[in-house]
């Protein structure tokens, strides 16, 4: 029976860091500084007590499934299907600033949209909104997709006109769609692609497929195991979702970067690979201070508190998509791990009465992340 326990340390012997860096096969939810929130079947629980750690079983996961994966949760949230055509509806509802494109197709050949808003006046100014790498991170589609749908519907907005006549942006709302339909339908909590592993498993990781430092780490946030949930693939690219976004950024060359996930509300910004900060002090104070100045508009919406950090502060990451877009084209780059905090309001099954909160305090930020990025190139 599968698990979620809280794993603490009440001896040097058995460090929670050793955790974030031991290849144990853990699927690690949330990392605070006395303790982990994960899930792991019995045998690795059984292991972690061996090994000297304490573990407190939180509940098991069905019952968490049946707590919140419930049939409202399901019919609250888009389908590949239903996003495909409400992005095809904004982008025929307002052919003068929207078009949608294909930009690849997942393993079971489903079409990756990204819908392309702005005046069609060949700028080289673009910025680059995604969500949904991790199949379970349904709140990770939604953001974006709202987002695209604000700058649409209210492109006649004195500000949103400037954005758009200046530049574009482009939403990619679900870059992994076939694992996205496959926890819709069948595991809730499915988080890799549907890619067949030589050793029978199934999935490849997407936010570890990216070609910046892959594969330079094996740990159970970044690891070499393709059964194991965060497994890296068996080369960099190797996906045909992470290879999409390649090409996209590649040939659109952005000029910043935000991909939503969920959960922990944070806004993570490179390195994720290593501890050391990004050595340029012009770009790693210009994103720490963007950083900042979305938490704060954030907060300042509904009160809810998100944390501003270097990604390899939560746990070390390689081959993550911010990393790459940092690392390849030295554009501000940044994660934004959406609501909740905590897996006891849910988790990654976030309930769909907090699909508008989480927009509407993230769509200032979104906006702030623009003005910053878009606006002096207008100047």
């Amino acid at each position: 029976m599968e698990m979620i326990v809280k794993v603490t340390s009440a001896t040097p012997a058995a460090p929670l860091s050793d955790l974030l860096r031991l290849p144990l096969g853990l699927d690690i939810w949330e990392v605070k500084p006395d303790h982990l929130i994960l899930r792991a079947p019995e045998a690795p629980i059984e292991r972690l007590t061996q090994m000297g750690y304490g573990v407190e079983p939180m509940q098991p996961v069905a019952e968490h499934l049946s707590a919140f994966a419930t049939a409202e949760a399901i019919a609250g949230y888009h389908s590949a299907e239903t996003l495909e055509q409400d992005l095809r509806q904004l982008a025929e509802s307002h052919p003068e600033i929207a078009e949608l494109r294909e930009i690849g197709r997942s393993v079971e050949n489903r079409p990756i949209w990204a819908l392309r808003i702005g005046d069609r006046k060949g700028s080289q100014d673009k910025l680059l909104f995604m969500g949904c790498h991790h199949a379970r991170e349904w709140i990770a589609v939604e953001v974006p997709f709202r987002l695209a749908r604000e700058l649409v519907e209210q492109a006649a907005d004195p500000k949103i006109a400037g954005w758009l006549s200046t530049g574009e942006i482009w939403v990619a709302p679900m870059v992994n769609p076939d694992g996205h339909e496959h926890c819709r339908t069948r595991e809730r909590l499915w988080r890799k692609n549907r890619r067949r592993n030589p050793d029978g498993s199934i999935g490849v990781d997407p936010n570890r497929n990216y070609g910046y430092m892959w594969g330079t780490l094996n740990v159970p946030t970044s690891s070499q195991v393709p059964s194991d949930e965060t497994y890296v693939g068996p080369r960099a690219f190797s996906e045909p979702e992470t290879r999409a976004v390649r090409d996209l950024v590649a040939r659109e060359m952005f000029r910043g970067v935000v991909t939503y996930h969920s959960y922990s509300q944070l806004i993570l910004y490179p390195w994720g690979y290593t501890d050391k900060p990004v050595i340029d002090s012009q770009d790693r104070e210009g994103m720490i201070g963007l950083a900042n100045q979305m938490r704060d508009l954030m907060k300042g919406v509904h009160g809810v508190v998100y944390t501003a950090q270097q990604s390899s502060a939560l746990y070390p990451t390689a081959g993550d998509t911010t990393d790459w877009t940092y690392g390849e084209y030295g554009i501000p780059s940044f994660t934004i791990e959406l609501r909740p905090k905590s897996h006891l309001e849910g988790g990654f099954i976030l309930p769909p009465s907090q699909i508008e909160p989480t927009w509407e305090e993230n769509r200032p930020a979104a906006f702030r992340f623009i003005e910053q990025l878009l606006e002096p190139a207008a100047g």
